[in-house]
C-alpha cells in the first residue's frame, strides 16, 4: 500500500457461490485511523462499502469514502470485502482498498477472478 497505489495479488474464487474475498496488507509501520474498501464490476460505477458490509454508490472522492472500522492487529490490517453468492457477477471485479493515516491516505488495488 502507498500513497501512489500498490497492485496486491489476485485473488481466485475457487466457489463463486460462496463469494468470500478477504485480504490482509502488511503496514509496515502505519497506524491506520480509518479503512476502506472500493468494488467495481466491468461496466459498473463504483461501489464503497460501509461499516457493515453494505455497499452504495460511490462518487469517486475520498472524502466520501465510508469508515470500515477495521482494525490493525500484529502489524496487519484485514478488510473484509465480499462474503455473498457471485455467480451472477461479471469478473473481473476490481477491489481497492484504503487506510488514512496522519500522513495521508494509501491504497492498493487487485482483481478478483473466476477460478474456472
Amino acid at each position: 500500500m502507498s500513497v501512489n497505489g500498490a497492485q496486491l495479488a489476485p485473488v481466485v474464487l475457487q466457489n463463486v457461490a460462496a463469494g468470500v474475498v478477504e485480504k490482509s496488507v502488511t503496514l509496515e509501520g502505519d497506524t491506520p485511523e480509518a479503512s476502506f474498501v472500493v468494488v467495481q464490476m466491468p461496466g459498473n460505477p463504483p461501489l464503497m462499502r460501509g461499516r457493515e458490509g453494505v455497499f452504495q454508490p460511490w462518487d469517486r472522492d475520498t472524502a466520501h469514502l465510508a469508515d470500515n472500522g477495521f482494525e490493525a492487529v500484529d502489524g496487519k490490517l484485514h478488510f473484509k470485502v465480499l462474503n455473498q453468492d457471485m455467480t451472477s457477477n461479471n469478473f473481473p471485479i476490481r477491489v481497492t482498498l484504503y487506510y488514512r493515516t496522519a500522513d495521508g491516505l494509501k491504497y492498493g488495488y487487485f482483481d478478483v477472478l473466476r477460478a474456472n
